[in-house]
């Protein structure tokens, strides 16, 4: 087996540091088929690679290509529950999963899985293969981040693209201001393809990415015993294989260290001790540390496991003890409103196998299991 230990390749640059789990890739060049690379991956390292965004891409297929690996398997996996999505997987855009302007209910059918804008700014599914003008956003233009392109009627693949290699992206909509923005870009063309698109593809290690970069014409479902999974190619474009072929296989690993104690403390004891041993209570400030965090609860003695998550009533919001507000969120349902402050309002989070990891508040005087960071966050 040949390993190459991208060592160089570490994401951390690509948002805060505080916020950002350091991440390093390894192309393992030896023939496996997916789940053989999944459990590989996770027996080694952490899963098979998560793709987040375009520059991420780009940085990791020059990699491979150094290493001579023609192709390999990433984590993504066809699933059976399709769902809508935006084509910028920017995971500070807040509510852009929430937020929807569909003309009549939510779309029905298997075959209409992209989505225009009219002119009066509601939405319609499309098949994705229709030529239409297209919206890009452009992340460098705060002035005038919206680009209507009506000369070049492409598919929404294509539309795609070529907003990724001129602007961004396709353009997303977090709420009603953003989508009466793009509606008089539009002006009086008749509609135009925005970012939003269904797909039942799923990332191994549950990261909700919505990053594509399919060749043309894949996805396209040929002929597979155990389902179809995708493959990195050294251009640097996706396709859709059978999952039971073999393959090279690129591994990430998250280089923040978490520790569980499984000592039953109060939070500030919990506090302490972190601090005195290693370095301090774990602060969550991204889904990767959240996954993390959740899988690192799985083996607590307690029903609940101490975060570093502390709300303050005088200044009114919930903070990390390493100095940051709460930017990503999990705080589960009917937590966000405002602590009763005649106690002290702590963060804590569920235990077990059960549920999404939901944070919770918890009297500080409570006893639990807790997570501290073993370096600098």
């Amino acid at each position: 087996m040949t390993l190459l230990l991208i060592t160089t390749l570490l994401f951390s640059g690509l948002c805060s540091l505080s916020s950002c789990v350091p991440r390093q890739f390894h192309v393992v060049k030896e023939a496996k088929n997916w789940t053989e690379a999944q459990r590989y991956c996770r027996e080694e390292f952490t899963d098979l690679a998560t793709i987040d965004n375009m520059r991420e891409m780009e940085m990791l297929n020059s990699t491979m290509n150094e290493a001579g690996a023609a192709h390999a398997w990433i984590g993504l996996k066809h699933g059976s529950s399709p769902k809508w999505q935006w084509s910028l997987a920017d995971r500070d855009r807040e509510n852009e999963e929430k937020f929807r302007k569909w003309n009549s209910g939510l779309p029905q059918g298997t075959n209409k899985n992209c989505t225009v804008m009219k002119g009066n700014g509601k939405w319609h599914s499309r098949s994705c293969g229709a030529d239409s003008a297209f919206i890009c956003y452009d992340g460098g233009n705060s002035t005038h981040p919206y680009v209507l392109v009506v000369t070049l009627n492409k598919n929404w693949a294509n539309a795609q693209n070529y907003c990724r290699e001129n602007h961004t992206d396709l353009a997303s909509v977090r709420n009603e201001a953003e989508n009466e923005k793009i509606r008089k870009v539009l002006g009086s063309t008749h509609e135009a393809w925005i970012g939003l698109f269904r797909d039942a593809w799923e990332w191994s290690d549950g990261s909700t990415s919505s990053f594509r970069h399919w060749a043309a014409r894949e996805p396209n479902y040929g002929v597979s015993v155990d389902g179809f999974c995708t493959q990195m190619h050294s251009s640097g474009q996706w396709n859709d294989v059978g999952c039971e072929h073999d393959s090279n296989l690129i591994c990430y690993e998250d280089k923040l260290a978490l520790v569980l104690v499984r000592q039953n403390k109060t939070w500030k004891e919990a506090l302490q001790y972190c601090r005195e041993h290693h370095v301090d209570l774990v602060s969550v400030t991204s889904e990767r540390i959240q996954r993390w965090v959740r899988g690192r609860a799985k083996g607590a003695s307690s029903s609940h496991v101490w975060l570093g998550l502390r709300h303050s009533c005088n200044l009114g919001f919930w903070f990390w003890v390493n100095g940051e507000t709460v930017c990503y969120s999990n705080l589960g349902p009917g937590e966000k409103t405002k602590p009763n402050c005649q106690s002290a309002g702590v963060g804590a989070v569920k235990s077990g196998g059960d549920g999404e990891g939901e944070w919770v508040m918890r009297p500080e005087t409570e006893e639990h299991n807790f997570i501290c960071t073993t370096e600098d966050q």
